[in-house]
């Protein structure tokens, strides 16, 4: 039977665009648009964040290992060759801090702006570009929808009548089948499938009738929802096109390979360590520290009144002990009188080492300047009392008496100044103890203010001599003097014990 129901016949439903409803995906591409602006922007705060932190670290380090490499013991040409991959961290710290101001100051802000631009919230939610999506696609599919819908319910009442028109007719063939039919009954049955097939037709019409009518609308149903979906289409273009632009942008500050300051960089820090030469090194060690430096060779010296000594320089940073003076003041009279120059005198301390002795001899050093002062200051009580006879021969009118003034000075651990009465060979001609003009050149000079650096031993050292400290690296102590022109510190340790140290063997405790 030619218009028979069939269950093949069933449309399963397809996930088409020109389904009804089907265009929301389009529509949701616009909402989309807008997310990934701000995914973009996410992605490209977090790419600066890390540019800025690479960017501190490297400084950092940079830093911390420069200040190593100075107080270490590394030096010459290889030092200046370690200390470029320092400058070439801050240089490069330098590059990405501009990379993170760009993502952040230009990229970033250029999206910001386009995204505000382009998609335009509305008060009730959403975006206005979304809602105009929506009601252009909706328009332009409204008609075709309203007629496939007829379509459908013609449809669904066709495919009832031919179920209805099959069942009638398996009952008409049962009935004939069976021994003892009522004609009546068969008559009936035969009506009714009659009856169900007229019905079919009549349904079959409609729905043949109302398809055609859509597939008339069909064309101009296609042709409006081409022109509002290629309308997002070039909304959709202009933002990719966006997109694809910054993201050259983006690739352009982060590419540092194309920066000449970052190719400078690295050309300059290649250089700098191919200037390393060992050779000017050793050379350079070997005048500095090795048998190249000069040497004060012991001469013989005539025995001098003015007792002109030659100090080493570990003496020259020791602080006397005491110093004794002896000056000449008039009795009898109000006006001052100023010293006479040739009766000063000096009491060395004991500590000092006499003309020409070797400051490295421990054996009988102590005895011989004993005896050796004992006999400048016998030598030097004669010579007073000769000047003394002069002066009273030259008919003095008030007679004068010697009176000794013994100056004691208390050193301190950080607070006092070293004083010194000390000389050396380069004093040639002339009284030590003179003084330039009026003043007295004994006189208390203002204290130095007191110096107390916690510090830490950056290497192992072991004291050469009686005044040096010995201390392992990682130990504390205490910086009570401010380094001199020799690279020498005064320091104590935690045991109490002052001495020198070197300098660059000790960092400050932050």
């Amino acid at each position: 039977m030619s218009g028979s129901y069939d269950e093949s016949m069933i449309d399963v439903s397809s996930d088409s665009f020109w389904e009804v409803g089907n265009y929301k995906r389009s529509v949701k591409r616009v909402d989309d648009g807008s997310r990934l602006c701000n995914d973009l922007m996410s992605c490209l705060h977090e790419r600066a964040r890390i540019e800025k932190s690479y960017a501190q670290q490297l400084t950092e380090w940079g830093k911390r290992w420069r200040q190593l490499i100075e107080k270490g013991p590394q030096y010459g040409t290889l030092e200046r060759a370690w200390s470029a991959l320092c400058t070439e961290a801050e240089k490069v710290s330098e590059l990405h801090m501009e990379v993170k101001s760009a993502l952040m100051g230009e990229d970033y802000e250029k999206l910001k702006n386009w995204q505000r631009d382009s998609y335009h919230k509305q008060m009730i939610g959403g975006y206005k570009e979304t809602k105009e999506a929506e009601d252009g696609f909706r328009k332009a599919q409204k008609p075709w929808a309203k007629k496939l819908k007829e379509m459908e319910t013609m449809k669904k009442s066709y495919h009832s009548a031919c179920k209805e028109e099959k069942l009638a007719a398996s009952r008409e063939t049962n009935s004939k089948l069976e021994s003892n039919n009522n004609p009546e009954a068969q008559k009936k049955l035969q009506e009714k499938v009659e009856k169900c097939q007229q019905e079919v037709q009549k349904t079959k019409e409609r729905y043949q009738k109302s398809l055609e009518e859509l597939d008339k609308l069909t064309p101009q149903y296609m042709e409006n929802m081409e022109q509002v979906f290629e309308q997002w289409q070039q909304f959709e273009d202009t933002r990719i096109c966006f997109f694809r632009e910054l993201l050259l942008e983006v690739k352009q500050h982060l590419d540092l390979s194309t920066n000449h300051r970052f190719q400078t960089i690295y050309q300059t820090l290649e250089d700098t360590i191919s200037a390393a030469d060992a050779e000017d090194d050793l050379k350079w060690f070997r005048s500095n520290h090795g048998p190249g430096m000069p040497m004060n060779w012991p001469q013989f010296e005539d025995w001098s009144i003015d007792l002109n000594r030659t100090l080493s320089k570990r003496e020259k940073k020791k602080p006397s002990e005491g110093v004794t003076l002896t000056g000449i003041s008039q009795t009898g009279s109000d006006q001052h009188v100023p010293p006479v120059k040739t009766s000063s005198s000096l009491t060395v301390p004991a500590n000092t080492a006499p003309v020409g002795s070797n400051p490295f001899d421990d054996g009988e050093e102590g005895e011989e300047e004993a005896e050796e002062e004992e006999e400048q200051q016998q030598q030097q009580e004669q010579a007073e009392k000769e000047e003394e006879e002069e002066e009273e021969e030259t008919g003095m009118e008030q007679p004068t008496t010697v009176n000794h003034i013994s100056v004691k000075e208390e050193i301190k651990t950080a607070s006092s100044m070293e004083k010194t009465t000390e000389w050396s060979d380069e004093d040639t001609g002339g009284n030590p103890f003179s003084s330039n003009g009026d003043g007295n050149p004994f006189e208390d000079e203002p204290a130095p203010s007191a110096v107390s650096v916690a510090v830490r031993a950056l290497y192992d050292y072991d004291g050469q001599e009686q005044d040096e400290l010995t201390f392992k690296a990682g130990e504390e102590l205490t910086k009570v003097g401010e380094e001199d022109d020799q690279g020498w510190c005064k320091g104590r340790l935690k045991n109490g014990q002052m001495g020198l140290y070197p300098a660059n063997y000790v960092e400050d405790i932050q």
